[in-house]
């Protein structure tokens, strides 16, 4: 009796392992983690619009090398410390951005990330979507038909930018649709810039509460909010600082975030520019970063600035 307990325990020793092995995980669904659009023209700030365009014929080609830290986990507060986990616990990824001014009040943009590396730790039984690749792509078309340039007493433009479907949603590349429309508002003095950007990012709604436990952690459409101040470059050698506040408001039952970004911005020689952008991110959506660092170059073949 005693010798069929014992194997009967031997047994139940070697099966509890490969049972364990065989739990389901519970994978992310796919959705686009990158939160931020830069702005294409650089006509004031480096990621709010400021109504304006670039002259017809201009060209400005942008590329941006861009660091999150913690861009997604599930333990966050209003402002996560640096020693918290998460599924994505850094990510680097790079950007190329280019806008072409076509009429005087028309301007064509784009924009096309790759996530060159990311890393994070398992969740419960979520594994993290650690990879690289392709991020999904976006393009846009703004219209501007108030310019202070023009005698008008602001700047005003209208954006739609739209994301193409193609990108990796496994490693939160891509929506399966995402648009986003915007108003823009600027005026200019001649040393400084303000600007208001008024715009909503549209896109389905992902629930990720069945996986964390909380009902508010929400990824979908959301109400967006920037406003910013720049100085501005009085000659070919100048430098610009910037800062600039970014506030999300969700509409599908997320929770609020915003961001601090203070960069500045050095003419170096004419029509290139390089550039330093910063800040924390604050908020209870999972989806913002505690830390989100940019580092850039920038040439236009006209004035655009």
């Amino acid at each position: 009796m005693v010798h069929r307990l014992a194997v009967l325990l031997c047994v139940c020793a070697l099966l509890v392992p490969g049972l364990a092995v065989a739990q389901p995980s519970d994978p992310l669904p796919g959705f686009d983690l990158q939160r931020l659009q830069f702005e294409t023209s650089g006509l004031g700030s480096l990621v709010v619009g400021t109504g304006r365009t670039l002259d017809p014929g201009v060209v400005r080609v942008s590329v941006q090398a861009h660091y999150e830290h913690m861009p997604l986990n599930f333990s966050r507060d209003w402002a996560p410390g640096l020693n918290v986990v998460g599924l994505v616990e850094s990510k680097f990824s790079g950007h190329v951005t280019a806008a072409v001014g076509v009429l005087p009040w028309l301007q064509l943009g784009a924009q096309l990330p790759y996530i060159f590396g990311q890393s994070g730790q398992p969740f419960l039984r979520t594994p993290a979507p650690n990879g690289q690749g392709l991020e999904e792509p976006w393009v846009s078309v703004r219209v501007a038909p108030l310019r202070m340039k023009h005698g008008a007493p602001l700047n005003l433009a209208v954006e739609l930018a739209a994301a193409l479907p193609v990108g990796q949603p496994e490693i939160l590349g891509r929506d399966v649709y995402a648009v986003n429309p915007k108003l823009q508002l600027g005026v200019q003095s001649d040393g400084a810039q303000f600007g208001l950007e008024l715009g909503a990012l549209l896109r389905p709604r992902y629930d990720l509460s069945p996986l964390s436990g909380r009902e508010q952690d929400v990824v979908g459409s959301e109400l967006r909010v920037g406003a910013t101040i720049t100085a501005r470059g009085m000659n070919s050698t100048a430098t610009r600082p910037e800062v600039s506040l970014l506030l999300n408001l969700p509409v599908q039952g997320g929770q609020p975030s915003a961001e601090v970004l203070v960069g500045v911005r050095k003419h170096t020689v004419t029509g290139l520019d390089l550039y330093f952008l910063g800040g924390p991110g604050v908020g209870f959506a999972v989806d913002m970063p505690a830390v989100r660092l940019v580092a850039g170059a920038s040439f236009a073949t006209g004035e655009a600035d």
